[in-house]
C-alpha cells in the first residue's frame, strides 16, 4: 500500500509550519504539486518549493507537477460544479500517484493553510481511496491556519468571551450568512464581498498574503473603511495576479483608529 501525506503548510511563509509538518516532510519520497495557471500563480508553487528546499534540501526528494484544472465560477448549481471540479482533480492526482509512486513509497501533497478549513484536498483524496480500494493510505498533518495568524496580527481574539464564531465564505456572507452572529470570519473572498453588505456596526479586521513578504493588514469600522479597503483588494489583485485574504467582522467592537 502506498501512503499519501496531506501536509498543511500554513499561510505560505517559511516560519509557519509546525514541528509535526516538518517531521512529516522528511518522510516523503515524492511530492505532488498541482500548479495553478494564470498570471502570478507560479508564486504559489514557488512557496512550496522554498519550503521543501529549506526543510529537506535539494535532491532529497522528487517533485511531480501537473496543471490544476481551473476552479469554475460560482453558479446556481454550485455544489454540482464543485463536485465536477473535484472529480477532475482526483483523476489527475490518481494518475500521478499510479504512475510515479512505487509500492512502499510515500507521497506528499502540501496544502496551503490547513487541510480542515475550506480546502478540497481531503475530499479529493477520499474520492481516490474509494475509487482505488486498498491502494492508498491517507494521513493528514494540521497547520497554523490563516485564522490564527489573522488574530495574532491584529492582537485580537476571534470571538468575544462566551460568544460564538461563524467561519464562512463570501458567497454565504452575501446570502445573509452573518445574520445573528456577532463574530464572523470570512474566507475565500478575493472580491471584497464586505463592501456589498449592510455595514451595520461591524468592525473589520482584514489581512492578505498573511505570513509572506506581501502581507497587508487593515482594520476599522466597516462603514468608514469599506470602500477604501475594496480598492485595496482590487489593487493588490492587479499587482500580483491573485489574492488570498481573510477577515473578521465583529459587531459592536470597541472603536479603534482605522489602520
Amino acid at each position: 500500500m502506498r501512503k499519501i501525506f496531506l501536509i498543511g503548510m500554513g499561510p505560505g511563509g517559511l516560519k509557519y509550519l509546525t514541528a509535526q509538518a516538518i517531521a512529516t516532510l522528511r518522510k516523503v519520497d515524492v511530492f505532488f504539486l498541482l500548479d495553478k495557471p494564470g498570471r502570478g500563480k507560479a508564486e504559489l508553487g514557488d512557496a512550496r518549493r522554498r519550503i521543501l528546499d529549506l526543510y529537506r534540501g535539494p535532491g532529497a526528494y522528487r517533485i511531480i507537477t501537473a496543471e490544476s484544472p481551473p476552479r469554475p465560477p460560482a453558479q446556481d448549481d454550485y455544489l454540482d460544479v464543485v463536485a465536477d471540479w473535484h472529480a477532475r482533480k482526483a483523476e489527475i492526482l490518481s494518475t500521478l500517484f499510479e504512475t510515479h509512486l512505487a509500492e512502499g513509497e510515500t507521497g506528499g501533497v502540501l496544502v496551503w493553510g490547513d487541510p480542515a478549513f475550506y480546502d478540497s484536498s481531503i475530499a479529493i483524496l477520499r474520492r481516490i481511496q474509494a475509487e482505488h480500494p486498498g491502494k492508498f493510505e491517507v494521513e493528514v498533518t494540521p497547520a497554523v491556519s490563516s485564522l490564527n495568524l489573522l488574530a495574532a496580527r491584529h492582537a485580537i481574539s476571534l470571538h468575544e468571551i462566551g460568544g460564538d464564531l461563524l467561519v464562512t465564505t463570501a458567497r454565504r456572507l452575501l446570502a445573509g450568512g452573518a445574520k445573528n452572529f456577532d463574530s464572523v470570519v470570512v474566507m475565500l473572498d478575493s472580491n471584497a464581498a464586505f463592501a456589498r453588505i449592510d455595514p451595520e456596526d461591524f468592525h473589520i479586521y482584514w489581512g492578505a498574503y498573511l505570513g509572506t513578504e506581501h502581507e497587508v493588514l487593515r482594520s476599522g469600522p466597516l462603514a468608514d473603511i469599506g470602500p477604501a479597503l475594496a480598492e485595496t483588494v482590487r489593487r493588490e489583485k492587479e499587482r500580483h495576479g491573485w489574492i488570498l485574504d481573510i477577515y473578521l467582522l465583529r459587531r459592536g467592537a470597541a472603536t479603534a483608529p482605522a489602520s
